[in-house]
């Protein structure tokens, strides 16, 4: 009403510090936390990067989110991330070793007849052809491969009637996969796809820390979408 009051009759009296009062009044705040049940250390800037809600975009005109608590803000709703579970899987290599055949011009020759005479063409001239080789490759496809999957909930509940009010599962996994290949023999006879893997070469697997740190950009997407989930309204 206020707002429609400012539209037809811009700063009429008091209608300003009225909007503001009613936004501060209407606004419910939101303590987010992180609880660690996993057993093991969470690397400290995951969970800072996880409690930085000015990423996710979620703060709206009437909810508002906040990781550190304020003395002076009384909370409606507490938002609790719990993290149960983190697995992570051992560093694998895996080859794969194959050959490549390729037919490819090597020069030229005169095209004979069946007699073993050079053909020539309507004006005389000897007709060439293409002479053709087959060159050969041995690849050595080799994949690094390691995963991560951390599982936990979210729990809302309503801090003023101290009730659980929802729960979500919540479970993200980060994958790390490098490929690169080694070859012997005429690379000529690979395509494009081998030819580009013998650019890479090994690389150090990421540490256990690292792999969890990674996690977080797929586990702050699944937070945000069951945020913004209709079934998820606070």
């Amino acid at each position: 009403t206020l707002d429609y009051l400012d539209q037809i009759n811009p700063n009429y009296k008091t209608t300003q510090e009225l909007l503001n009062e009613a936004h501060q009044r209407g606004i419910y705040y939101v303590l987010v936390s992180i609880i660690n049940e996993t057993q093991q250390v969470i690397p400290k800037r995951l969970e800072d990067d996880l409690l930085n809600f000015d990423t996710y975009g979620l703060n709206q005109f009437w909810t508002v989110y906040h990781a550190t608590p304020s003395n002076d803000i009384v909370y409606d709703y507490s938002m609790q991330l719990q993290l149960k579970q983190i697995n992570i899987s051992p560093e694998r290599i895996k080859e794969n070793e194959f050959v490549r055949e390729k037919e490819v011009v090597d020069g030229w020759e005169y095209e004979l007849d069946s007699d073993g005479n050079v053909v020539k063409d309507s004006l005389g001239k000897a007709i060439k052809v293409d002479k053709f080789k087959t060159i050969t490759c041995k690849v050595d496809e080799i994949t690094q491969f390691k995963s991560v999957q951390v599982v936990g909930q979210i729990k809302y509940l309503d801090l003023g009637a101290n009730q659980l009010i929802k729960s979500f599962p919540l479970a993200s996994e980060y994958i790390f996969e490098h490929r690169y290949a080694t070859y012997s023999g005429d690379k000529n006879a690979l395509e494009k796809e081998y030819l580009n893997l013998l650019t890479y070469k090994y690389v150090q697997f990421p540490s256990n820390e690292q792999m969890i740190f990674d996690s977080s950009e797929d586990l702050k997407n699944r937070i945000k979408n069951i945020k913004q989930s209709r079934n998820c309204q606070i």
